[in-house]
């Protein structure tokens, strides 16, 4: 496999290209992007926090944070700002590429943080290593995770091995209560849908013109999201369940979410292996 990336656009992979089967991610052409308004292509990094903060704001140690909004409608903070901000190329070689970014408070988050992002290829394996450290000095509540757009298959084959799924709100794509994961770990999923699950190590779908890709997690991201439609399937491998900050004080350990202290860090891993499915196999595995 073969990766672009574009440092200065929020840290992005532009393309993850496999030498049998072609682009995986929606390939990201442009090369001058409104990072408010982010293109459904490439991946980008989730920091420090992923997914809908509802309102905007949240409660922290005895008082309100309020954050700038930068959803569609308004009101809401959307994956947190890291892939809205330039990155650094910090170190580089032959198979391998870390990206780094120093957070200064702002409106949009109001703590300094340093986010690491490492990428590792090897024949059709990807390696994912992310690190997020508290370089401020107050305590800060936070959580990661990796966007992807994979290119999706005409057949909608996805499956997990994830033993709990997330109940949705009522009128909403937010996850509210935990429920055991029923079936035979195929998931069910709709044009336009969201799912949410918790305790997965891995998760496989047939992406663009066929190709098994499987993502494997093996330490600190607990959570995982999968949402379809149109052209693209994102699978998200994540350290906390979103909307978790909604009710941060009275956060049970099933939301993963994390409270660093001042040095303090949060590492996560996974991979993405590609691989031809087996003749007449819907996907491998």
């Amino acid at each position: 496999m073969e990766a672009v990336f574009w440092p200065e656009a929020g840290g992005r992979m532009l393309r993850l290209r496999h030498i049998d089967h072609g682009d995986l991610l929606v390939p990201l052409e442009e090369r001058s992007i409104d990072l408010e308004n982010w293109p459904k292509a490439g991946a980008f990094p989730l920091f420090p926090f992923h997914n809908r903060l509802q309102g905007a704001a949240f409660p922290h140690e005895g008082r309100l944070i309020r954050l700038r909004p930068n959803s569609g409608n308004g009101m809401d903070v959307m994956h947190g700002p890291a892939h809205r901000r330039p990155w650094v190329t910090s170190d580089m070689g032959g198979d391998f590429l870390e990206m780094r970014l120093e957070y200064r408070a702002d409106d949009s988050w109001p703590f300094d943080f340093t986010a690491i992002q490492r990428f590792e290829l090897h024949g059709n394996n990807l390696s994912v290593a992310l690190r997020l450290t508290n370089t401020g000095g107050a305590a800060m509540p936070c959580g990661m995770g990796w966007h992807p757009y994979f290119r999706s298959c005409s057949r909608k084959r996805i499956r997990t091995n994830a033993c709990r799924q997330w109940k949705l709100a009522g009128g909403s794509d937010l996850p509210e209560q935990l429920a055991r994961h029923a079936g035979t770990g195929e998931v069910a999923i709709e044009s336009g849908q969201t799912l949410h699950f918790s305790d997965w190590t891995e998760a496989a779908a047939l992406v663009g013109d066929g190709a098994s890709m499987r993502i494997t997690a093996d330490t600190g991201m607990s959570h995982l999201v999968i949402h379809l439609k149109g052209d693209y399937l994102c699978i998200e491998p994540a350290s906390h369940v979103a909307g978790a900050f909604a009710d941060l004080p009275n956060a049970s350990s099933d939301f993963g979410l994390r409270i660093l202290a001042p040095g303090d860090s949060l590492s996560g891993t996974f991979r993405v292996d590609v691989e031809s499915p087996p003749p007449g196999s819907d996907l491998s595995g």
